[in-house]
């Protein structure tokens, strides 16, 4: 017998247990949790910390946000909300991206005039209906949208509102969730 398994059996006739394989799987789980919820809270709770949390109240201050509040929470980026842009222009393409996949999107391209194409994320075209939304092909549409990948030259715009043949369609709320996606709107 190894050193170890002498070991173990000593310990195991001084204690009177009879730690079989379940009882060890059970201790090791309670180890295993106990230094996940300490690596889970190591750090909290100090004071004078100079993590990344005042940074982003300074930068939130700093963009006149008087509603900035300060919550740690470790490896999650700081919210920045997307400036709402004004669109306006031609319609010249209308396609339903993701329907082959199960999310249709209704997207269009405008043309703004400036030579270059525009594309707007719209919605499914099943809440386009239930709300009366009109058709796109080919008429000038105006409406206020969210770029929210700035850093991608192409990136495509979210409507929120979009102003179509008269009628204004809501698409999604002032901080540019679907609206689709919640019926109490």
């Amino acid at each position: 017998m190894d050193r170890l398994t002498a070991l173990f059996l000593k310990l195991r006739e001084r204690v009177g247990l009879a730690l079989g394989s379940q009882s060890v799987l059970l201790v090791g789980t309670f180890l295993l949790v106990g230094v996940v919820v300490a690596a889970i809270f190591s750090g909290t709770g100090r004071s004078g910390s100079t993590g990344p949390v005042p940074a982003v109240v300074q930068a939130l201050a700093r963009q006149g946000d008087p509603q900035a509040v300060a919550v740690a929470m470790p490896g999650l980026q700081p919210f920045v909300a997307a400036k709402p842009l004004q669109f306006a222009g031609r319609v010249t393409q209308v396609l339903s991206v993701g329907s082959d996949v199960g999310w249709g999107q209704v997207h269009i391209w405008i043309n703004d005039g400036s030579g270059t194409l525009r594309e707007i994320s719209l919605a499914p075209q099943s809440y386009l209906d239930q709300i009366g939304c009109p058709a796109f092909d080919n008429v000038r549409v105006s409406g206020i949208g969210f770029l929210f990948d700035p850093g991608r030259p192409d990136a495509e715009l979210y409507a929120r509102d979009i102003l179509v043949a008269g009628t204004t369609c809501r698409l999604r709320d002032d901080e540019g969730l679907a609206l689709w996606m919640n019926p109490t709107q």
